[in-house]
């Protein structure tokens, strides 16, 4: 120790100050010197930049290449409805069989009144509906009306006596559309000697313009006595 501190000198100790200084001086000037964008690709090293080196919403769409984005890229479940534009996606942006038709209302009669008896009028035994019961239709779009009325015909004067026929009238904004009915026959032969279920199918508001209503009635007989069944009526938007 007493040999190193006799040949350390003050030229010796300032030459090293200085040289220390020389060195670690000229890397912060080279540092400062750095210019705007003077850092190029090709001066970072691959795989140089990670997440954590990336600010948080630092990367604009503007800086992503067209169609860079891929499914693969895209975590399960990432794009969800509120993501996308309104309007955006139609039937033609849809895989074929997708969208089989837009149910636009949907009502239905349960236990349904009156199979069993004469009607008290022209109009009907009124069936109270619950449901969707109206729509209004679009230009250029097509509507059909799918009605079925199920349940158990009887035929209340049996074998010999006149056959069972009751059934239900569909009406749209007052007007008859179409006629769902059940029947029964007990002289008749299997399978045809009962028919309980009823189903029809039209078009409606094809030429219409604001809001359609959808009403029904029962038109019963007395030699269904007996008989029972539930309504269904449904609007489909197609095209």
């Amino acid at each position: 120790m007493q040999r190193l501190l006799r040949k350390l000198t003050y030229a010796n100790v300032i030459a090293t100050l200085a040289l220390f200084l020389a060195l670690g001086g000229g890397a912060v000037i080279a540092a400062e010197q750095l210019g705007k964008n003077a850092v190029k690709s090709n001066n970072i090293a691959t795989n140089a930049v990670k997440t954590q080196d990336i600010a948080r919403n630092a990367v604009k769409a503007s800086k992503l290449a067209s169609n860079a984005v891929k499914n693969k890229n895209l975590s399960k479940n990432a794009v969800t409805a509120g993501k996308v534009k309104k309007g955006t996606l139609t039937r033609t942006q849809l895989a074929a069989g997708t969208l089989a038709g837009l149910q636009v209302a949907d009502a239905q009669g349960a236990n349904v009144p009156g199979l069993g008896s004469s009607p008290p009028n022209s109009q009907g035994v009124g069936i109270p509906l619950t449901g969707t019961t109206a729509f209004t239709p679009v230009a250029g779009k097509s509507y059909e009306l799918l009605a079925e009325l199920r349940g158990a015909a009887v035929d209340a004067d049996g074998p010999g006596g006149s056959s069972c026929f009751t059934g239900v009238q569909i009406f749209v904004n007052g007007e008859p559309t179409t006629f769902v009915g059940i029947n029964a026959n007990a002289s008749g032969e299997a399978p045809f000697a009962v028919n309980s279920v009823g189903n029809a199918s039209t078009g409606v508001g094809l030429l219409a313009t604001g809001t359609q209503t959808i009403t029904a009635a029962t038109y019963g007989e007395p030699s269904c006595a007996g008989s029972t069944g539930n309504l269904r009526v449904t609007v489909v938007e197609l095209g």
